[in-house]
Protein backbone atom coordinates (compact mmCIF):
# COMPACT_ATOMS: atom_id res chain seq x y z
CA UNK A 1 0.00 0.00 0.00
CA UNK A 2 1.28 3.63 -0.23
CA UNK A 3 0.65 4.20 3.02
CA UNK A 4 3.33 1.81 3.88
CA UNK A 5 5.70 2.95 1.23
CA UNK A 6 5.32 6.63 2.45
CA UNK A 7 6.12 5.80 6.08
CA UNK A 8 8.51 3.53 5.80
CA UNK A 9 10.92 5.85 3.00
CA UNK A 10 10.35 3.39 -0.09
CA UNK A 11 8.59 5.82 -2.37
CA UNK A 12 11.06 5.75 -5.04
CA UNK A 13 11.13 2.42 -5.64
CA UNK A 14 7.43 2.33 -5.60
CA UNK A 15 7.43 5.46 -8.60
CA UNK A 16 9.67 3.42 -10.19
CA UNK A 17 7.59 0.39 -10.08
CA UNK A 18 4.53 1.87 -11.32
CA UNK A 19 2.65 1.60 -14.69
CA UNK A 20 2.43 5.11 -16.48
CA UNK A 21 -0.87 4.28 -17.82
CA UNK A 22 -2.37 4.22 -14.32
CA UNK A 23 -4.03 6.61 -12.76
CA UNK A 24 -3.24 6.75 -8.57
CA UNK A 25 -6.06 8.60 -6.44
CA UNK A 26 -5.56 9.31 -2.67
CA UNK A 27 -9.48 8.48 -0.86
CA UNK A 28 -9.19 8.55 3.60
CA UNK A 29 -11.92 5.94 2.86
CA UNK A 30 -13.78 3.53 0.75
CA UNK A 31 -16.85 2.25 -0.99
CA UNK A 32 -19.05 -0.13 1.00
CA UNK A 33 -21.29 -1.46 -2.56
CA UNK A 34 -20.61 -1.01 -5.71
CA UNK A 35 -24.66 -1.74 -6.30
CA UNK A 36 -25.75 1.82 -7.32
CA UNK A 37 -29.48 0.55 -5.63
CA UNK A 38 -27.90 0.32 -1.94
CA UNK A 39 -24.69 2.95 -2.27
CA UNK A 40 -24.99 5.47 0.84
CA UNK A 41 -21.77 6.91 0.93
CA UNK A 42 -19.06 9.29 -1.11
CA UNK A 43 -16.75 6.55 -1.61
CA UNK A 44 -19.54 4.20 -3.40
CA UNK A 45 -21.05 7.05 -5.55
CA UNK A 46 -17.36 7.84 -7.17
CA UNK A 47 -16.20 4.04 -7.79
CA UNK A 48 -19.84 2.84 -9.14
CA UNK A 49 -19.38 6.51 -10.98
CA UNK A 50 -17.31 4.76 -13.21
CA UNK A 51 -18.73 1.47 -13.78
CA UNK A 52 -22.37 2.50 -15.03
CA UNK A 53 -24.09 5.44 -16.74
CA UNK A 54 -26.82 7.24 -16.70
CA UNK A 55 -29.32 8.93 -19.44
CA UNK A 56 -27.95 11.92 -18.79
CA UNK A 57 -24.80 13.02 -17.16
CA UNK A 58 -23.09 16.52 -15.81
CA UNK A 59 -21.29 18.99 -18.14
CA UNK A 60 -19.69 22.36 -17.50
CA UNK A 61 -21.24 24.00 -14.81
CA UNK A 62 -23.49 21.78 -13.86
CA UNK A 63 -25.40 21.21 -17.00
CA UNK A 64 -27.45 18.26 -18.27
CA UNK A 65 -25.44 16.45 -21.25
CA UNK A 66 -26.52 13.37 -23.03
CA UNK A 67 -25.30 9.82 -21.58
CA UNK A 68 -27.01 6.89 -22.45
CA UNK A 69 -29.97 9.44 -23.94
CA UNK A 70 -29.23 11.15 -27.42
CA UNK A 71 -32.19 13.19 -26.79
CA UNK A 72 -35.03 14.19 -24.56
CA UNK A 73 -38.40 16.50 -24.85
CA UNK A 74 -41.16 16.98 -23.13
CA UNK A 75 -45.05 18.19 -22.99
CA UNK A 76 -45.36 21.63 -23.07
CA UNK A 77 -46.52 20.85 -18.84
CA UNK A 78 -43.60 19.26 -18.20
CA UNK A 79 -44.85 16.21 -16.86
CA UNK A 80 -44.48 13.53 -20.30
CA UNK A 81 -41.20 13.01 -21.01
CA UNK A 82 -39.83 11.12 -24.25
CA UNK A 83 -36.50 9.91 -24.11
CA UNK A 84 -34.63 8.30 -26.82
CA UNK A 85 -31.63 5.80 -26.11
CA UNK A 86 -28.00 5.28 -27.53
CA UNK A 87 -27.91 2.63 -30.03
CA UNK A 88 -25.03 0.28 -29.99
CA UNK A 89 -24.26 0.09 -26.70
CA UNK A 90 -23.30 -2.85 -24.73
CA UNK A 91 -23.05 -4.02 -20.99
CA UNK A 92 -19.44 -4.79 -20.14
CA UNK A 93 -20.40 -8.52 -20.88
CA UNK A 94 -21.55 -8.19 -24.12
CA UNK A 95 -25.43 -7.96 -23.80
CA UNK A 96 -26.96 -4.95 -25.54
CA UNK A 97 -28.05 -2.49 -23.89
CA UNK A 98 -32.16 -1.71 -24.14
CA UNK A 99 -35.38 0.15 -22.90
CA UNK A 100 -35.81 -2.81 -21.21
CA UNK A 101 -32.60 -2.06 -18.83
CA UNK A 102 -34.13 1.42 -18.25
CA UNK A 103 -37.64 0.25 -17.22
CA UNK A 104 -36.20 -2.54 -15.17
CA UNK A 105 -34.28 -0.07 -13.45
CA UNK A 106 -36.94 2.06 -12.40
CA UNK A 107 -39.34 -0.04 -11.38
CA UNK A 108 -36.80 -1.72 -8.96
CA UNK A 109 -35.42 1.47 -7.23
CA UNK A 110 -39.73 2.24 -6.67
CA UNK A 111 -40.78 -1.23 -5.45
CA UNK A 112 -40.47 -0.53 -1.62
CA UNK A 113 -39.75 -3.94 -1.33
CA UNK A 114 -36.05 -3.23 -2.72
CA UNK A 115 -34.87 -0.73 0.18
CA UNK A 116 -33.68 2.12 -2.18
CA UNK A 117 -32.62 4.34 0.19
CA UNK A 118 -33.63 7.58 -2.11
CA UNK A 119 -36.71 6.04 -3.13
CA UNK A 120 -38.64 9.23 -1.53
CA UNK A 121 -36.78 11.71 -4.14
CA UNK A 122 -38.67 9.99 -6.95
CA UNK A 123 -42.22 9.43 -5.90
CA UNK A 124 -42.94 11.88 -8.64
CA UNK A 125 -41.99 9.75 -11.58
CA UNK A 126 -45.52 7.79 -11.82
CA UNK A 127 -44.16 5.32 -14.70
CA UNK A 128 -41.60 4.73 -16.97
CA UNK A 129 -42.40 2.53 -19.75
CA UNK A 130 -40.57 1.32 -22.90
CA UNK A 131 -41.74 2.59 -26.72
CA UNK A 132 -39.55 0.33 -28.15
CA UNK A 133 -36.40 -1.06 -27.87
CA UNK A 134 -34.41 2.89 -28.15
CA UNK A 135 -37.20 4.72 -26.72
CA UNK A 136 -38.69 5.77 -23.13
CA UNK A 137 -41.48 7.48 -21.59
CA UNK A 138 -41.48 9.29 -18.36
CA UNK A 139 -45.07 10.04 -17.33
CA UNK A 140 -44.53 12.30 -13.63
CA UNK A 141 -47.39 13.40 -11.01
CA UNK A 142 -45.68 16.66 -11.58
CA UNK A 143 -43.20 19.56 -12.62
CA UNK A 144 -39.91 18.22 -10.93
CA UNK A 145 -36.74 20.61 -11.51
CA UNK A 146 -34.18 18.16 -10.58
CA UNK A 147 -36.27 15.45 -12.90
CA UNK A 148 -33.54 15.68 -16.13
CA UNK A 149 -30.16 15.96 -13.54
CA UNK A 150 -30.88 13.72 -11.03
CA UNK A 151 -34.06 11.93 -12.80
CA UNK A 152 -32.72 10.92 -16.09
CA UNK A 153 -29.09 10.98 -14.47
CA UNK A 154 -29.17 7.71 -12.39
CA UNK A 155 -27.62 5.17 -12.99
CA UNK A 156 -29.16 2.05 -15.47
CA UNK A 157 -28.53 -1.39 -14.12
CA UNK A 158 -28.68 -4.27 -16.24
CA UNK A 159 -31.74 -6.44 -16.37
CA UNK A 160 -30.24 -9.63 -17.74
CA UNK A 161 -28.06 -9.74 -14.36
CA UNK A 162 -31.11 -8.86 -11.77
CA UNK A 163 -34.08 -9.52 -13.03
CA UNK A 164 -33.98 -13.02 -11.77
CA UNK A 165 -33.43 -12.27 -8.19
CA UNK A 166 -36.33 -10.60 -5.97
CA UNK A 167 -36.34 -7.44 -5.39
CA UNK A 168 -36.19 -7.88 -1.15
CA UNK A 169 -33.27 -10.49 -2.05
CA UNK A 170 -30.95 -7.73 -4.31
CA UNK A 171 -29.15 -5.97 -1.25
CA UNK A 172 -27.71 -9.35 -0.29
CA UNK A 173 -26.89 -10.40 -3.83
CA UNK A 174 -23.21 -10.62 -5.20
CA UNK A 175 -23.65 -7.68 -7.63
CA UNK A 176 -22.11 -5.10 -5.52
CA UNK A 177 -19.02 -7.24 -5.38
CA UNK A 178 -19.03 -7.94 -9.32
CA UNK A 179 -20.75 -5.30 -11.21
CA UNK A 180 -21.30 -5.17 -15.09
CA UNK A 181 -21.97 -1.79 -16.16
CA UNK A 182 -22.22 0.31 -19.49
CA UNK A 183 -19.28 3.00 -18.54
CA UNK A 184 -15.89 3.49 -19.11
CA UNK A 185 -14.66 1.23 -16.94
CA UNK A 186 -14.53 -2.19 -15.45
CA UNK A 187 -13.94 -2.93 -12.09
CA UNK A 188 -10.49 -5.66 -11.88
CA UNK A 189 -9.64 -5.52 -8.41
CA UNK A 190 -11.24 -4.64 -4.68
CA UNK A 191 -9.40 -5.01 -1.61
CA UNK A 192 -11.94 -3.58 0.76
CA UNK A 193 -10.32 -0.45 3.37
CA UNK A 194 -6.98 -0.73 0.90
CA UNK A 195 -7.63 -0.08 -3.25
CA UNK A 196 -9.68 -0.82 -5.81
CA UNK A 197 -8.41 -0.62 -9.17
CA UNK A 198 -10.78 -0.11 -12.53
CA UNK A 199 -9.11 -0.49 -16.13
CA UNK A 200 -10.81 0.01 -19.30
CA UNK A 201 -13.81 -1.33 -20.37
CA UNK A 202 -13.24 -2.88 -24.25
CA UNK A 203 -16.74 -2.71 -24.82
CA UNK A 204 -17.85 0.84 -24.01
CA UNK A 205 -19.64 2.69 -26.29
CA UNK A 206 -17.61 6.30 -25.44
CA UNK A 207 -14.22 5.50 -28.13
CA UNK A 208 -10.84 4.81 -26.65
CA UNK A 209 -10.07 6.15 -22.90
CA UNK A 210 -7.02 7.42 -22.64
CA UNK A 211 -6.12 6.73 -19.18
CA UNK A 212 -6.45 2.92 -19.22
CA UNK A 213 -5.99 2.55 -15.69
CA UNK A 214 -7.19 4.06 -12.11
CA UNK A 215 -6.50 2.77 -8.91
CA UNK A 216 -7.88 4.34 -5.71
CA UNK A 217 -5.89 3.74 -2.77
CA UNK A 218 -6.90 4.37 1.00
CA UNK A 219 -4.73 6.35 3.00
CA UNK A 220 -5.80 7.77 6.32
CA UNK A 221 -2.73 9.36 7.37
CA UNK A 222 -2.32 13.12 6.47
CA UNK A 223 1.33 13.15 6.10
CA UNK A 224 1.61 9.90 4.31
CA UNK A 225 -0.77 11.10 1.49
CA UNK A 226 1.56 14.30 0.98
CA UNK A 227 4.26 12.57 0.99
CA UNK A 228 3.15 9.97 -1.65
CA UNK A 229 1.87 13.30 -3.69
CA UNK A 230 5.16 15.04 -3.17
CA UNK A 231 7.27 11.85 -4.22
CA UNK A 232 5.01 11.24 -7.24
CA UNK A 233 3.70 7.84 -5.85
CA UNK A 234 -0.10 9.13 -6.36
CA UNK A 235 -1.17 11.44 -8.70
CA UNK A 236 -4.48 13.26 -7.17
CA UNK A 237 -5.63 13.79 -3.88
CA UNK A 238 -9.00 14.95 -3.54
CA UNK A 239 -9.87 15.11 0.20
CA UNK A 240 -7.12 17.82 1.94
CA UNK A 241 -7.92 18.83 4.94
CA UNK A 242 -6.36 22.38 5.25
CA UNK A 243 -3.22 21.82 7.34
CA UNK A 244 -2.11 19.19 4.81
CA UNK A 245 -3.15 21.66 2.09
CA UNK A 246 -0.80 24.08 3.64
CA UNK A 247 1.96 21.90 3.86
CA UNK A 248 1.53 20.61 -0.21
CA UNK A 249 1.98 24.31 -1.21
CA UNK A 250 5.11 24.76 0.95
CA UNK A 251 6.93 21.53 -0.04
CA UNK A 252 6.18 20.94 -3.94
CA UNK A 253 5.55 24.26 -5.89
CA UNK A 254 4.54 21.94 -9.45
CA UNK A 255 2.10 20.38 -7.89
CA UNK A 256 -1.29 21.63 -8.95
CA UNK A 257 -3.62 22.47 -5.77
CA UNK A 258 -6.97 24.02 -6.64
CA UNK A 259 -9.41 25.04 -3.74
CA UNK A 260 -12.98 25.80 -4.40
CA UNK A 261 -16.35 26.69 -2.54
CA UNK A 262 -17.69 23.01 -1.87
CA UNK A 263 -21.40 21.95 -2.01
CA UNK A 264 -21.15 20.32 1.01
CA UNK A 265 -22.51 21.24 4.54
CA UNK A 266 -21.52 19.39 7.91
CA UNK A 267 -23.73 19.48 10.79
CA UNK A 268 -24.41 17.39 13.51
CA UNK A 269 -27.80 14.96 13.01
CA UNK A 270 -30.59 15.27 15.75
CA UNK A 271 -32.86 12.52 16.88
CA UNK A 272 -35.61 13.63 17.74
CA UNK A 273 -36.71 10.46 19.26
CA UNK A 274 -34.51 11.55 21.78
CA UNK A 275 -36.02 12.98 25.19
CA UNK A 276 -34.12 16.20 25.53
CA UNK A 277 -33.13 16.40 21.73
CA UNK A 278 -37.40 17.03 21.29
CA UNK A 279 -36.75 20.04 22.79
CA UNK A 280 -35.88 23.03 21.28
CA UNK A 281 -34.67 24.97 24.21
CA UNK A 282 -32.15 22.42 24.48
CA UNK A 283 -31.19 22.64 20.55
CA UNK A 284 -30.90 26.42 20.96
CA UNK A 285 -28.46 25.87 23.51
CA UNK A 286 -26.69 23.64 22.04
CA UNK A 287 -26.19 25.60 19.35
CA UNK A 288 -25.35 29.12 21.15
CA UNK A 289 -23.32 26.70 24.01
CA UNK A 290 -21.01 25.64 20.71
CA UNK A 291 -17.56 27.50 20.06
CA UNK A 292 -17.94 26.88 15.99
CA UNK A 293 -16.19 29.74 14.93
CA UNK A 294 -13.15 28.88 17.53
CA UNK A 295 -13.24 25.46 15.79
CA UNK A 296 -13.28 27.11 11.93
CA UNK A 297 -10.59 29.73 12.81
CA UNK A 298 -8.56 27.44 14.86
CA UNK A 299 -8.34 23.70 14.26
CA UNK A 300 -9.58 24.41 10.67
CA UNK A 301 -7.33 27.80 10.20
CA UNK A 302 -10.28 29.70 8.64
CA UNK A 303 -10.19 27.16 5.55
CA UNK A 304 -14.22 26.27 6.27
CA UNK A 305 -16.55 28.70 6.46
CA UNK A 306 -19.21 29.14 9.36
CA UNK A 307 -22.35 27.16 8.44
CA UNK A 308 -25.74 28.72 8.94
CA UNK A 309 -27.70 27.23 6.80
CA UNK A 310 -28.49 23.29 5.34
CA UNK A 311 -27.64 25.54 1.96
CA UNK A 312 -23.93 25.50 1.75
CA UNK A 313 -22.24 29.33 1.48
CA UNK A 314 -20.55 28.08 -1.79
CA UNK A 315 -24.16 28.19 -3.69
CA UNK A 316 -24.63 31.68 -4.09
CA UNK A 317 -27.44 31.49 -5.88
CA UNK A 318 -29.18 29.79 -3.39
CA UNK A 319 -27.42 30.88 0.54
CA UNK A 320 -29.50 33.17 2.33
CA UNK A 321 -27.67 35.25 4.37
CA UNK A 322 -30.13 36.66 6.66
CA UNK A 323 -31.43 33.56 8.89
CA UNK A 324 -30.99 33.64 12.36
CA UNK A 325 -27.64 33.50 13.49
CA UNK A 326 -26.38 31.44 16.88
CA UNK A 327 -22.93 33.33 17.93
CA UNK A 328 -21.49 31.85 20.44
CA UNK A 329 -22.65 32.58 24.10
CA UNK A 330 -22.34 30.03 26.62
CA UNK A 331 -24.23 32.58 29.11
CA UNK A 332 -27.36 32.26 26.92
CA UNK A 333 -27.22 28.69 26.61
CA UNK A 334 -27.11 27.89 29.90
CA UNK A 335 -29.80 30.80 30.93
CA UNK A 336 -32.21 29.25 28.03
CA UNK A 337 -31.87 25.29 29.71
CA UNK A 338 -32.54 27.18 33.47
CA UNK A 339 -35.98 28.68 31.78
CA UNK A 340 -36.64 25.56 30.18
CA UNK A 341 -36.42 24.05 33.50
CA UNK A 342 -33.51 21.60 33.17
CA UNK A 343 -30.86 21.94 36.73
CA UNK A 344 -27.59 21.32 36.87
CA UNK A 345 -26.63 18.39 39.11
CA UNK A 346 -24.18 17.79 41.21
CA UNK A 347 -22.37 15.77 38.83
CA UNK A 348 -22.24 18.91 36.34
CA UNK A 349 -24.92 17.80 34.17
CA UNK A 350 -28.46 19.00 33.83
CA UNK A 351 -31.85 17.37 34.05
CA UNK A 352 -35.60 17.92 33.91
CA UNK A 353 -37.80 15.38 35.86
CA UNK A 354 -36.34 12.02 34.02
CA UNK A 355 -34.73 13.64 31.39
CA UNK A 356 -30.89 13.79 31.74
CA UNK A 357 -29.12 15.68 28.91
CA UNK A 358 -26.89 13.29 28.67
CA UNK A 359 -25.97 11.60 24.99
CA UNK A 360 -23.74 10.14 22.42
CA UNK A 361 -21.95 12.07 19.39
CA UNK A 362 -21.40 9.49 16.87
CA UNK A 363 -18.43 10.10 13.97
CA UNK A 364 -16.92 7.94 11.71
CA UNK A 365 -13.27 6.74 11.57
CA UNK A 366 -12.57 8.16 8.38
CA UNK A 367 -13.78 12.03 9.21
CA UNK A 368 -10.90 13.50 10.16
CA UNK A 369 -12.93 15.00 13.35
CA UNK A 370 -11.26 13.96 16.24
CA UNK A 371 -10.22 16.91 17.72
CA UNK A 372 -13.59 18.94 16.58
CA UNK A 373 -15.41 15.94 18.28
CA UNK A 374 -13.50 17.20 21.34
CA UNK A 375 -14.07 20.65 21.25
CA UNK A 376 -17.73 20.10 20.75
CA UNK A 377 -17.78 17.58 23.82
CA UNK A 378 -16.00 20.45 26.05
CA UNK A 379 -18.32 23.03 24.68
CA UNK A 380 -21.55 21.15 25.96
CA UNK A 381 -19.76 19.98 29.44
CA UNK A 382 -19.80 23.95 30.07
CA UNK A 383 -23.23 24.35 29.93
CA UNK A 384 -24.86 20.93 31.38
CA UNK A 385 -24.63 18.48 28.27
CA UNK A 386 -22.76 15.57 28.39
CA UNK A 387 -21.03 13.95 25.69
CA UNK A 388 -19.74 10.71 24.67
CA UNK A 389 -17.84 10.76 21.68
CA UNK A 390 -18.66 7.21 19.80
CA UNK A 391 -16.12 6.55 16.91
CA UNK A 392 -17.63 3.87 14.04
CA UNK A 393 -16.82 2.20 10.76
CA UNK A 394 -19.01 4.50 7.91
CA UNK A 395 -21.45 1.49 7.25
CA UNK A 396 -22.03 1.06 11.06
CA UNK A 397 -23.29 4.70 11.12
CA UNK A 398 -25.53 4.73 8.08
CA UNK A 399 -27.21 1.84 9.34
CA UNK A 400 -27.27 3.05 13.05
CA UNK A 401 -28.61 6.45 11.80
CA UNK A 402 -31.39 5.00 9.42
CA UNK A 403 -32.74 3.02 11.91
CA UNK A 404 -32.77 5.81 14.31
CA UNK A 405 -30.10 4.13 16.92
CA UNK A 406 -28.33 6.87 17.25
CA UNK A 407 -28.61 10.26 19.25
CA UNK A 408 -26.03 12.48 17.62
CA UNK A 409 -24.66 12.31 14.54
CA UNK A 410 -21.59 14.12 12.63
CA UNK A 411 -21.67 14.07 8.88
CA UNK A 412 -21.29 15.78 5.40
CA UNK A 413 -24.17 16.59 3.62
CA UNK A 414 -24.65 17.81 0.27
CA UNK A 415 -23.10 17.00 -2.77
CA UNK A 416 -25.56 18.88 -5.77
CA UNK A 417 -25.94 22.03 -6.94
CA UNK A 418 -29.01 22.35 -5.67
CA UNK A 419 -30.66 23.83 -2.87
CA UNK A 420 -33.40 20.66 -2.50
CA UNK A 421 -33.61 19.06 0.94
CA UNK A 422 -36.52 16.59 0.29
CA UNK A 423 -34.93 13.61 0.96
CA UNK A 424 -33.56 15.11 4.75
CA UNK A 425 -36.61 17.06 5.82
CA UNK A 426 -39.44 16.10 4.06
CA UNK A 427 -41.88 14.76 6.50
CA UNK A 428 -42.15 11.77 4.54
CA UNK A 429 -39.00 10.93 4.32
CA UNK A 430 -38.49 9.03 7.84
CA UNK A 431 -36.20 5.65 6.77
CA UNK A 432 -36.52 3.53 4.44
CA UNK A 433 -38.28 6.28 1.87
CA UNK A 434 -35.99 8.93 3.14
CA UNK A 435 -33.10 10.20 4.45
CA UNK A 436 -34.64 11.75 7.59
CA UNK A 437 -32.75 10.49 9.72
CA UNK A 438 -34.02 13.09 12.12
CA UNK A 439 -37.09 12.01 12.40
CA UNK A 440 -38.21 15.50 12.36
CA UNK A 441 -41.58 16.80 10.66
CA UNK A 442 -42.66 20.68 10.19
CA UNK A 443 -45.39 20.63 8.13
CA UNK A 444 -44.50 24.06 6.65
CA UNK A 445 -40.80 22.91 5.73
CA UNK A 446 -42.08 19.78 4.24
CA UNK A 447 -44.29 22.09 2.16
CA UNK A 448 -41.36 24.07 1.12
CA UNK A 449 -39.51 21.31 -0.21
CA UNK A 450 -42.25 19.56 -2.04
CA UNK A 451 -43.13 22.94 -3.97
CA UNK A 452 -39.28 24.24 -4.36
CA UNK A 453 -39.01 21.01 -6.56
CA UNK A 454 -42.35 21.46 -8.12
CA UNK A 455 -41.23 25.45 -9.26
CA UNK A 456 -39.23 25.87 -12.11
CA UNK A 457 -39.26 29.83 -12.43
CA UNK A 458 -35.71 30.78 -10.24
CA UNK A 459 -36.99 33.56 -8.89
CA UNK A 460 -40.36 31.65 -7.13
CA UNK A 461 -37.57 28.68 -6.10
CA UNK A 462 -35.61 31.58 -4.83
CA UNK A 463 -38.00 32.70 -2.51
CA UNK A 464 -39.44 28.99 -1.60
CA UNK A 465 -35.83 28.31 -0.42
CA UNK A 466 -35.37 31.32 1.89
CA UNK A 467 -38.20 30.64 3.60
CA UNK A 468 -37.16 27.19 4.07
CA UNK A 469 -33.69 28.20 5.07
CA UNK A 470 -35.33 30.48 7.54
CA UNK A 471 -37.83 28.21 8.83
CA UNK A 472 -34.92 25.57 9.48
CA UNK A 473 -32.57 28.07 11.30
CA UNK A 474 -35.35 28.62 14.26
CA UNK A 475 -36.48 25.11 14.60
CA UNK A 476 -32.76 23.37 14.03
CA UNK A 477 -33.58 20.06 13.17
CA UNK A 478 -29.40 19.71 12.80
CA UNK A 479 -26.66 21.74 14.87
CA UNK A 480 -24.82 23.70 11.83
CA UNK A 481 -21.51 22.98 11.75
CA UNK A 482 -19.19 24.16 8.87
CA UNK A 483 -18.76 24.65 4.75
CA UNK A 484 -16.00 23.20 3.75
CA UNK A 485 -13.93 23.89 0.64
CA UNK A 486 -13.19 21.68 -1.75
CA UNK A 487 -9.02 20.90 -1.91
CA UNK A 488 -7.16 18.81 -4.50
CA UNK A 489 -3.98 18.26 -5.55
CA UNK A 490 -2.77 17.29 -8.69
CA UNK A 491 0.21 15.88 -10.35
CA UNK A 492 1.91 17.75 -13.04
CA UNK A 493 1.70 14.51 -15.00
CA UNK A 494 -2.43 14.93 -15.00
CA UNK A 495 -3.72 17.26 -17.94
CA UNK A 496 -7.24 18.25 -18.37
CA UNK A 497 -9.06 21.54 -18.45
CA UNK A 498 -8.50 22.93 -15.15
CA UNK A 499 -11.13 25.71 -15.80
CA UNK A 500 -13.68 23.59 -15.55
CA UNK A 501 -12.96 21.84 -12.35
CA UNK A 502 -16.12 21.16 -10.35
CA UNK A 503 -16.25 20.07 -6.69
CA UNK A 504 -16.49 16.48 -5.65
CA UNK A 505 -18.11 13.83 -7.38
CA UNK A 506 -18.16 15.72 -10.30
CA UNK A 507 -14.80 16.28 -10.53
CA UNK A 508 -14.54 12.80 -12.50
CA UNK A 509 -17.24 12.85 -15.20
CA UNK A 510 -14.80 13.08 -17.88
CA UNK A 511 -12.11 11.28 -15.99
CA UNK A 512 -11.01 8.61 -19.28
CA UNK A 513 -10.53 11.99 -21.31
CA UNK A 514 -7.69 13.05 -19.19
CA UNK A 515 -4.24 12.45 -20.14
CA UNK A 516 -1.39 10.98 -18.16
CA UNK A 517 2.12 12.09 -18.86
CA UNK A 518 5.29 10.55 -18.13
CA UNK A 519 6.34 9.44 -14.39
Amino acid sequence: MLCACSLAGCSASAKQSRDPNTLVVLEIADADTLNPLFANNYYSFLYYGLIFDGLTNTGDNFTNVPDLATSWKSTPDKLHWTVELRRGVTWSDGVPFTSDDVVWTWHTQMDPATGFPYRGQFTYIKSVTAQGPYRVRFDLSNKNALFESQGLGAPILPAHVLEKIPHAELRTSTFGEHPIGTGPYVLERWRHDQDASFKANPRWWGGTQTVRRIVFEVVLNDQARNDAMVDGDADLDDNIPPSAFDALKAAHAKLQLIRIPDTYTEFVYVNFRRPGLDDLAVRQAMMYGWDRQAIVDGLYRGDFALATSLVPNGLRLWYDPRVKRYPYDPKRARDILERAGYRLGADGVRRRGNVRLTYTLDDTQASGHPDMDAAFQADMRSIGIAITIHTIDFATYIDQAQDGNFDLGMIEWGGVPDPDQTTLLGCDQFPPNGNNDMRFCDPAISRDVDLGLKTLDYPARRKIYDDMQRRVAQDIPVLYFADPYFQIAISPRVHFDLKTVLPDLALYRDVQHWRLGRL
